[in-house]
């Protein structure tokens, strides 16, 4: 696939060729159609709706592939293509199909596309699979028509939650490489849009889908475009190039405030970001001695070293001063009182002096030297993050070099488990522990669906026993308090190393509605003209 502008407008299957536009695209043409634009702060790295998770990938998808059950902007599970469901006993779950479902192309959803979709996503080789998402589906069937039944192979209180998270394609597409999807000719949804052009890097071109079974949506074309750079969004928000960004700039947002066209949005962000570390590689490259010479282990595999790092680092002075008070600093995956979430893990102290005697403790009273490495595109003021914690990691005879590089570069050395220490970020999407234990911490198991984003590859039996058996229990509370237990185990031996939790903070036009979500998504279904 090459950056050149690739148009949709020809073998689109379902979509439409510019000059034999049909009649009700023309008719909404000639009436000026609404449209909107999108600054989006990360690029997408794919169309193909099962490729990759990332937030990026996701949102893309989600204006064009429809799920079973719609996550709202709390995360809360809600109808999509099924209209209910209900818990028939500890493994078997009925859902009522939403009924005259149709394609792009015109063709009717069956229980057929939704099986092929859920095994796709759960068997294409990925660096960052859905298979936590499908991990527990043993078998779906249809005992009549418009009921589905879905067996799990052990009770799954999360399935509504996690059935949000596939999209839906078409049956005949499930052989299809990812380059189909990317080409358009895949890319057959149930979805409000469907794609009218990709530019990879660039943007993503939406037009209305003729076939939606849902409300219109409040635009009839969609511009997603891609604008890595803060400064360069900023800027073409104030020049009226586009009506809503994602990740205003700190540093911009008094120019929003003073210029009566537009206004600030304001969010609390369920994305947790913290440091990932590899406790597992023996020997780790970018690890050297004070003296710059190998070293036979890998300091990392100590917890002693890890709370040392972890006390290094000053949360409240990177809230304060690199986030701008955008920001909460973390202690978990979620805030004290969350549902999975201990009242037993506090927050690393600040202790400079502390984390100097665990390095000598350690074996390494002259420290040794670090590269870090993060993203200088995704994460809220990535670059600036790493380079701060370069510093503080230094105070304590860890120097420390950085290295960021843009997401789409990033993400494949950090799913592949390259580095040894690295800015990462969760959007703790379901609302409890669950899904980040699942995919962030427990053993990397491409098989049973665990670890997809443990690029770390920290491993601990007895996480893994604890969240086996929180996930069997479907009892809020019994579920809740293993998962707080499960919590103490990877926070207390620094698994990772919590940062902050971002707050979302997006510029947009005067005239702009929009409730931020907690997943982060900027979906053109939710952007609407206030009356």
């Amino acid at each position: 696939m090459t950056a050149s502008r690739r148009t949709l407008l020809h073998g689109l299957l379902g979509g439409f060729a510019a000059s034999q536009a049909p009649s009700w695209i023309a008719s909404a043409a000639a009436q000026q159609q609404a449209t909107l634009r999108v600054g989006m702060s990360a690029p997408n790295t794919t169309l193909d709706p099962h490729l990759l998770s990332n937030a990026p990938n996701n949102m893309v998808s989600t204006h064009v592939f429809d799920a079973i059950v719609a996550n709202d902007f709390q995360s809360r599970s809600q109808p999509g293509l099924a209209e209910s469901w209900k818990v028939l006993d500890d493994t078997h779950w009925e859902f009522t199909m939403r009924p005259n479902v149709k394609f792009s192309d015109g063709s009717p959803l069956t229980i057929e596309d939704i099986k092929v979709s859920i095994d796709r996503a759960a068997t294409i080789p990925s660096a960052a699979s859905f298979r936590t998402y499908t991990r527990s589906i043993k078998s779906i069937t249809e005992p009549s028509p418009g009921k589905m039944i879905i067996e799990t192979k052990s009770p799954d209180p999360l399935l509504p939650n996690s059935l949000g998270r596939i999209r839906i394609i078409a049956a005949k597409f499930k052989d299809a490489p990812s380059p189909e999807f990317n080409a358009g000719r895949a890319s057959i949804g149930t979805g409000p849009y469907i794609y009218k052009e990709y530019v990879p890097g660039s943007r993503i071109v939406l037009a209305l889908n003729p076939h939606y079974w849902g409300p219109k949506p409040p635009w009839s074309e969609v511009t997603l475009r891609i604008v890595t750079d803060a400064g360069a969004r900023l800027a073409a928000l104030l020049s009226g190039d586009l009506d809503i960004i994602e990740q205003a700039p700190y540093e911009g947002l008094e120019r929003i405030r003073k210029d009566a066209r537009f206004q600030i949005i304001r969010g609390v962000s369920s994305r947790f970001v913290y440091l990932t570390i590899d406790s597992d590689h023996d020997v780790q490259p970018f690890i050297t001695g004070a003296d710059g010479k190998p070293l036979p282990k890998n300091p990392l595999k100590d917890k002693r070293v890890r709370q040392a790092l972890s006390m290094a680092i000053n949360r409240q002075a990177i809230v304060e001063r690199v986030m701008e008070n955008n920001a909460v600093a973390a202690s978990q995956f979620l805030p004290p009182g969350a549902p999975g979430t201990s009242p037993n893990v506090k927050p690393a102290p600040y202790d400079p002096v502390k984390a100097k005697a665990l390095l000598a403790e350690a074996g390494y009273p002259q420290g040794f030297k670090l590269t870090i490495h993060g993203p200088n595109d995704r994460i809220v003021n990535d670059a600036k993050i790493v380079q701060v914690i370069a510093q503080m990691f230094t105070r304590i005879g860890v120097e420390t070099k950085v290295e960021v590089m843009p997401w789409s570069v990033y993400s494949t050395k950090s799913t592949a488990h390259e580095f040894a220490v690295n800015l990462s970020s969760w959007g703790v999407n379901t609302g409890e522990t669950s899904n980040p234990l699942l995919a962030v911490s427990a053993t990397y198991n491409p098989t049973a669906g665990t670890g997809a984003s443990n690029s770390g590859r920290y491993s601990n039996p007895a996480l893994d026993a604890k969240l086996e058996a929180a996930m069997k229990i479907l009892d809020d509370g019994r579920r809740n308090a293993l998962l707080a237990e499960a919590s103490e185990i990877v926070f207390n031996d620094v698994a990772v190393i919590p940062l902050h939790h971002e707050v979302l903070v997006l510029g947009a036009r005067k005239d702009i509605a929009f409730t931020p979500r907690a997943d982060q998504y900027t979906l053109a279904m939710d952007v609407t003209r206030k009356a």
